[in-house]
């Protein structure tokens, strides 16, 4: 009997950067806050090296937690009135 991955473990390089970009996340902040060099980051966003179960767990980590982080940065804005391209 195989136990089944969570789905975000099973993403691709490419299904990876599609995240980061739809979150408008640059993959600096992904590499700082993961550790991940920007080369090795870019290298699996465009497939050429397949990332391990716990490099994709720490990116997928990341881009939840700065999305989360941009979402508070954009309320807070919203309620200073302060301009939404911050």
């Amino acid at each position: 009997m195989s136990e089944e991955l969570p789905s975000e473990i099973n993403m691709s390089g490419t299904e990876l950067r599609a995240k980061r970009i739809a979150a408008g996340i640059a993959g600096s902040l992904v590499c700082v806050k993961t550790g991940i060099a920007r080369s090795r980051l870019s290298d699996i966003e465009r497939g050429y090296v397949e990332a391990s179960e716990a490099e994709i767990a720490r990116i997928n980590v990341a881009l939840d937690d700065l999305t989360r982080a941009k979402q508070k940065i954009a309320a807070v804005a919203a309620e200073e009135g302060w301009p939404s391209s911050l």
